[in-house]
C-alpha cells in the first residue's frame, strides 16, 4: 500500500496568495472602500430616514461604532496570533470548535455574496437614469449590473496590488464627494441655522430605533476585513494591528 501525501488544505491555499505585497496603506484603502462610505451617506442614511423618519441616525452611528470598537481590540489582538485568510472560519473555529467556524464561514459567505448581489443591483438601478439623462442613452438596469459584475471578476484575477491601487483613487474620489456635499450643507444648511438635536440621547428611546441600529451596523460592513489580508500583507502582525 502506498501513502499519498496530503497537503493540509490552509497550505494549499496560502501558496496560491500573493505574499508581501501589501503594505499598511493598501489595506486601510481595502477596509475603507469595503465600508463604501459614499453608498452609506447617499444610499443607508437616507433611506434609513426616509424609511423610519427617526431622525438619530448619527447618533445610531456612533453607538454601534463605540460597541465596534471594543470588539475591535480583541479581533486585532487574535490577528497577532492567527495569521489566515479565512478570518472568520480561522478565529471561530480556534477559539469555539471547527464545526463553528465551518458554519461563520457558511454565514459570511451567503450574507456578503447576497450584499454584493444586491449592490450590482443598486449599481444598475442607480446609473440607468443617470445614463438617459446625461447622454441619452437607454441601457437596461441589468445590463449595467452585469457590466459591473464583469468589472469585478476582472480586477478580481489580477493582482492584489493593482486592485489596491484602484480602490485608493475609487476611494479617494467618495471621499471628495462627500465632503464637497457636507461642505455645502455645512455652509447652507436646511432652514438656514446648524441643530444638533439629531444627537440627542432621547432619539435612541423612539420607535424604530432597531432598524436605524441595523442601518448602522450596515454601515460598518467591512470594517473587519483587515485580517483577510494578514497573508498578503508585509509584516502582517504589524501591518494589520
Amino acid at each position: 500500500m502506498t501513502n499519498t501525501a496530503v497537503l493540509p488544505r490552509s497550505d494549499v491555499v496560502a501558496r496560491t496568495l500573493a505574499r508581501n505585497r501589501l503594505g499598511v496603506p493598501a489595506v486601510v484603502f481595502f477596509v475603507l472602500s469595503a465600508a463604501a462610505p459614499l453608498t452609506v451617506v447617499a444610499g443607508v442614511v437616507t433611506t434609513g430616514f426616509s424609511v423610519t423618519g427617526v431622525t438619530g441616525i448619527p447618533l445610531a452611528f456612533l453607538a454601534v461604532g463605540a460597541v465596534l470598537a471594543v470588539f475591535s481590540v480583541g479581533y486585532v489582538a487574535m490577528a497577532r496570533h492567527v495569521a489566515n485568510a479565512g478570518a472568520f472560519y480561522a478565529y471561530v473555529a480556534h477559539g469555539l470548535s471547527r464545526p463553528l467556524g465551518v458554519g461563520a464561514a457558511w454565514v459570511a459567505l451567503l450574507a456578503y455574496n447576497a450584499l454584493q448581489v444586491g449592490l450590482y443591483g443598486a449599481i444598475g438601478a442607480a446609473a440607468s437614469p443617470l445614463l438617459r439623462q446625461w447622454f441619452g442613452l437607454s441601457v437596461t438596469w441589468w445590463v449595467i449590473a452585469l457590466a459591473a459584475w464583469l468589472l469585478v471578476a476582472v480586477l478580481g484575477v489580477l493582482r492584489v496590488d493593482i486592485n489596491g491601487t484602484v480602490l485608493a483613487v475609487l476611494l479617494l474620489a467618495e471621499i471628495a464627494v462627500i465632503v464637497v456635499f457636507d461642505a455645502a450643507d455645512l455652509i447652507h444648511p436646511a432652514g438656514g441655522a446648524l441643530s444638533f438635536a439629531t444627537l440627542a440621547p432621547g432619539n435612541l428611546a423612539k420607535p424604530g430605533v432597531g432598524a436605524i441600529l441595523a442601518l448602522a451596523l450596515l454601515g460598518f460592513v467591512g470594517f473587519e476585513s483587515a485580517v483577510v489580508f494578514s497573508e498578503e500583507s508585509r509584516d502582517p502582525r504589524r501591518t494589520v494591528r
